[in-house]
């Protein structure tokens, strides 16, 4: 299912299951994390350019919010997904926007979110934000928003630019990156490729390893996946930090049974000609794939963390 579909309302919601929902994650949500989205939600305009806002907002927690993202909700909670407050605007006749406004717990998580669905950056709000077709999608801090007014016109696109900068413009500080992307090699790294994740499932939606959990990624693990142009088929990086340097020998030996077939040397040529390779060191693990000689891969591995170029 796309980012775009389960941001939608699902359909046929009756209004005593919203307002359920609505009363159960106020009392179940924390007065900080409450008042922190309340404080976002006020900014918002009654009343802009004819759409008026309907109040007051829907509320979702962990315990609801599938009754909201129907066969989405998973991708949400796997990043700690803590709060969630829809706003309508309503326009002339049936037509809506609708602001999602999550609370993710922390910035890693926003972003990670973020880069699960993003084809492109634009920069047109917050830290991190893709524009398309009447859905504006940004991350800041430990939030992250999604604008939708479908079907798009100009005046909806300018509208939903608008209030997407009113509300990035409103959180008052930028959070931290996860300090797993700043290992990633820069030269040739494709941006829009990267992925952050703590959950394999994630993983192999955007790189299939396994049917089963072989490098063991779970909450306590930091992920990103990455791509680097090359004149094939781009080349995947894949880095992980484990809690502790135990549990990032098992990954690697869990790897080297399920998918290297214990190769020596930590390297493998793979059916299709290409190259496979894994490395740790302390609590990180390394792994590039489809790598086009043994040599690029020893050198993708040589350079993670270093900032210097894989030699070609």
């Amino acid at each position: 299912m796309s980012q775009r579909t389960v941001m939608r309302t699902s359909a046929g919601r009756t209004a005593c299951r919203l307002a359920l929902g609505a009363a159960l994650a106020l009392l179940s949500a924390g007065v900080t994390m409450s008042q922190s989205l309340e404080k976002l939600y006020s900014v918002l305009p009654d009343e802009v350019s004819g759409w008026k806002k309907a109040a007051p907002p829907d509320a979702y927690d962990k315990t609801n919010l599938f009754d909201y993202i129907d066969g989405g909700a998973e991708l949400y909670i796997s990043y700690n997904f803590q709060k969630l407050l829809a706003v309508r605007y309503k326009g002339a006749g049936d037509e809506e926007i609708v602001i999602d406004m999550f609370d993710m717990g922390n910035s890693y998580n926003a972003y990670g979110l973020f880069s699960h669905g993003r084809e492109r950056e634009d920069g047109l709000a917050g830290q991190g934000s893709e524009y398309n077709a009447g859905l504006l999608a940004f991350w800041k801090d430990r939030y992250y928003v999604s604008i939708l007014a479908y079907p798009e016109t100009e005046a909806k696109k300018t509208l939903v630019l608008g209030l997407g900068r009113k509300l990035a413009e409103a959180i008052p500080q930028e959070g931290e990156l996860p300090p797993v992307l700043g290992l990633l090699p820069k030269p040739d790294l494709i941006p829009e490729s990267v992925r952050y994740f703590h959950h394999y499932i994630w993983l192999n939606s955007h790189f299939f390893i396994a049917n089963e959990n072989i490098l063991l990624i779970d909450d306590e693990t930091q992920a990103v996946l990455a791509k680097y142009k090359t004149e094939g088929k781009p080349v995947p990086l894949l880095i992980a930090i484990y809690p502790d340097e135990t549990k990032a020998e098992q990954a690697e030996q869990s790897f080297l049974r399920n998918y290297l077939k214990d190769a020596p040397g930590l390297l493998a040529r793979m059916p299709d000609g290409l190259w496979t390779g894994c490395r740790r060191g302390g609590n990180r693990l390394s792994i590039v794939f489809n790598a086009p000689s043994e040599a690029e891969a020893r050198s993708y591995l040589d350079m993670v963390g270093s900032g210097k170029s894989p030699e070609k």
